[in-house]
């Protein structure tokens, strides 16, 4: 039920928010998550969005306070960026300063690619499980939801205000401060555009590819990317093991023509703002890896942790193999047993 305030009140509101300075109304939208994160010293804001890299960047802020590996130790980087930086006085005190000549690094997805990976997130960790319940009128979520109904709950939502990690990009702030440097992951390499970024502020240049916190975040995630061979997976329904464990389809098998019809009326705010990546293309993440000569170690990390996976893939399809042969048997010998033959 939405709450409908009195006329009064609301006027009240109104005259409120038009009584805020600039500065005040900056501050005050500063404070929508996701959060956006101030480095006071290099007069930068960093504006991220969840399912678009996110991890990086914020490791990669944190990197340049010098408390990367605190934050990797604290056991979630993203706990540390709530709990501690969030909660600090370098934070709070920047908060207050005039932020309007502050320089602003917006990092971006292709919404299409997102809203695919979003799709796999929220089944891996069920976050909307009550209310996939409520519109498919079932309560079995984890054994399996398809694209099409994850498209049919997003457009049951308010895309502004929901879970960050399927809302809209766009932040408000965004409508007060001029974003001076914007970052695509879907179409550009992100370190070697954080190089840039560093560079045109003047802070100390980032060797990407000798980075520890990096490789072991690259290592973790490339255990679970196993890809299932399917062209069209818009209608299929998958499992939360899957989507913990892999395989998992190619985004290219979930944004068929239809889902992307859809994908482009519910994010049309993103779209707008920072346009789309070309529907056929190399998977994202490796052109945002390893697209710029600068990080060709990285790139070549990527490309073994591929061959891994892809041997990986290959053992688990043998032993899925094996086990639907063993299940056979044991059928079949059952069958000999209840009609008395050994």
């Amino acid at each position: 039920m939405s709450l409908v305030l009195p006329p009064a009140l609301t006027s009240a509101w109104d005259a409120a928010r038009r009584a805020l300075g600039p500065g005040q109304a900056v501050n005050r939208l500063m404070q929508a998550n996701p959060v956006p994160l101030i480095h006071p010293d290099a007069r930068m804001i960093v504006i991220f969005s969840p399912k678009s890299a996110c991890t990086s960047v914020v490791l990669w802020f944190l990197h340049q306070l010098g408390v990367s590996d605190k934050a990797f130790r604290y056991g979630g980087v993203h706990g540390y960026r709530s709990q501690v930086y969030l909660r600090s006085s370098l934070y709070r005190d920047a908060l207050k300063q005039d932020l309007s000549d502050f320089r602003v690094v917006r990092v971006v997805r292709d919404p299409f690619d997102r809203a695919a990976s979003s799709f796999r997130h929220v089944q891996r960790t069920g976050m909307a499980d009550a209310y996939f319940s409520a519109l498919l009128g079932r309560d079995d979520i984890a054994a399996g939801v398809s694209f099409r109904e994850f498209l049919d709950l997003l457009e049951h939502m308010d895309l502004t205000t929901c879970n960050p990690h399927y809302r809209i990009q766009r932040h408000p702030v965004e409508d007060k401060l001029k974003v001076t440097h914007l970052i695509n992951i879907s179409t550009e390499d992100l370190f070697a555009r954080l190089n840039e970024v560093e560079a045109a502020l003047g802070l100390p240049v980032t060797d990407f590819a000798t980075l520890s916190w990096l490789h072991r975040k690259d290592m973790k995630r490339s255990q679970f990317n196993a890809k299932m061979e399917v062209t069209d997976a818009y209608d299929m329904r998958l499992t939360r093991v899957q989507a913990r464990w892999s395989p998992w389809p190619p985004y290219s098998a979930l944004l068929t023509p239809p889902a992307r019809e859809r994908i482009a009326r519910l994010y049309a705010a993103d779209i707008a703002a920072y346009g789309e990546a070309p529907p056929i293309g190399r998977n994202r993440a490796q052109r945002s890896l390893g697209a710029a000569e600068g990080t060709s170690q990285i790139a070549g990390d990527i490309e073994r942790s591929a061959d891994r996976d892809e041997r990986r893939a290959r053992r688990a399809k043998r032993r899925a193999g094996r086990a639907e042969r063993a299940a056979r048997r044991a059928a079949r010998a059952a069958a000999r047993a209840k009609r008395g033959i050994t």
